[in-house]
């Protein structure tokens, strides 16, 4: 029990400066203006959207940057997202819409269908949006201008969640803990380590030559968590690449209740630790049973400081998510329970298999 203790401790500490750094050198997208009017490809894969895909196109008819096209990608919908998508192309001539192509064997479906996407786009940049996410005007120009500032091939965004039910709030705020304590997101582009890596699939902007020089979704074809898989790629090929979170430019709600949550989650949730269950395992050990391990091996007033640590810790990541710092600190207990039911339902499916997403096994 001591060694959980002091363990726990060290990771607070280290938990607690890389949020620091992150907080203190501004991991967002910031205002920009880009140097150059370059065509830009949006491309949206989008399997039973219908409750979104209008919604986004709408929201991309008034970007700022006006030279760009959006192709849609119709992956074997069965709901009404292909008529809206047709209803929106007659508004803008920009918007176009591609019924899919039957599922090659060993293919996922999102890789399949931004493969083909970008082998349809003729932009210099290629944007790869998930149909549940929003954007605002800005979205474009200020991507590009910090794509052409730092010269990347890469840019990635978590966006800002929108969470409106409880079960949301026990579930979506995981991701940016896990994230904002445990990487310091300028390390990505500093240094070309491939280990160091961070991507969210929901906005992927990329190099087109690049990513045409290489054909990443297609590298991936069959892995689960290909957002992070390819930006250990790309970094492996000594290409550029940044995570930043969103600044307000792109922002969604991912999942609608808790049930929805954990099962999204648990698809990937080993990725966020370099898929090693064992780091999972220690992450889990000690953030779950830390502060009862310092209060009965070290002594009361060590726990109290570990526990106020442990609330401004908390209180930064929720400032940089833009999230409610004061419902992440009351739910802190609750969110770890959620974590290890995720952990394992992950662990289950892993050695079962049964993995299903949008109605597809995965």
């Amino acid at each position: 029990m001591e060694i959980i203790a002091y363990a726990a401790i060290a990771y607070m500490a280290f938990q607690f400066l890389v949020a620091l750094v992150n907080l203190l050198t501004g991991q967002y997208l910031k205002k920009g203006k880009p140097g150059e009017n370059r065509i830009i490809s949006i491309l949206i894969p989008a399997r039973n959207e219908e409750k979104n895909i209008g919604r986004l196109l709408d929201d991309l008819s008034r970007l700022d940057y006006r030279n760009y096209e959006i192709l849609v990608y119709d992956d074997d919908s069965t709901d009404q997202t292909a008529s809206i998508v047709h209803e929106k192309s007659l508004a803008d001539n920009r918007v176009s819409y591609m019924k899919s192509t039957s599922l090659l064997p060993g293919w996922l479906g999102k890789n399949h269908a931004c493969h083909h996407l970008a082998r349809q786009a003729r932009g210099e940049y290629l944007l790869f949006l998930d149909a549940d996410v929003r954007v605002i005007p800005c979205l474009l120009t200020d991507s590009l201008a910090f794509m052409e500032k730092h010269n990347l091939d890469l840019l990635s965004l978590f966006p800002v969640q929108q969470m409106k039910t409880w079960g949301e709030r026990l579930t979506v705020p995981l991701m940016n803990r896990i994230l904002l304590g445990n990487l310091p997101l300028m390390l990505i582009r500093l240094i070309r380590l491939p280990d160091i890596a961070a991507a969210n699939g929901q906005f992927m902007l990329f190099k087109s030559e690049t990513y045409k020089r290489h054909w990443f979704h297609k590298k991936v074809n069959d892995k689960r968590v290909e957002d992070i898989r390819i930006m250990r790629l790309l970094k492996s090929l000594n290409f550029r690449g940044q995570t930043l979170l969103s600044g307000g430019q792109v922002s969604c709600r991912m999942y609608a209740g808790y049930s929805e949550g954990i099962n999204g989650f648990a698809k990937n949730v080993h990725a966020f630790f370099g898929n090693n269950w064992l780091i999972l395992f220690i992450y889990i050990i000690l953030t779950t049973f830390g502060l009862f391990a310092v209060w009965v091996s070290i002594s009361f007033p060590v726990m109290i400081l570990y526990l106020s640590g442990l609330i401004i810790l908390r209180i930064i990541i929720s400032a940089q998510s833009r999230q409610s710092w004061w419902l992440n600190v009351i739910l802190m207990p609750f969110q770890q329970v959620t974590l290890i039911l995720i952990s394992i339902m992950a662990a289950y499916r892993q050695i079962t298999g049964k993995l299903y997403w949008k109605g597809r096994r995965v």
